[in-house]
């Protein structure tokens, strides 16, 4: 998860389904929910392709 490692974000738990994944995450209160999310998005997106 180089995203996570890149923005200080643990991943507590994960789980891969057929199409889809599911994370629960640690990170700071401080830190955009919806700017993380679509920064994951994005590159599991593009890893999928």
């Amino acid at each position: 998860m180089q995203v996570c490692d890149a923005k200080s974000v643990n991943t507590l738990k994960g789980v891969v389904s057929e199409n889809h994944i599911y994370m629960h995450l640690e990170y700071r209160p401080s830190r955009n929910r919806s700017s993380l999310v679509k920064k994951l998005e994005g590159r599991s997106s593009r890893c999928l392709q």
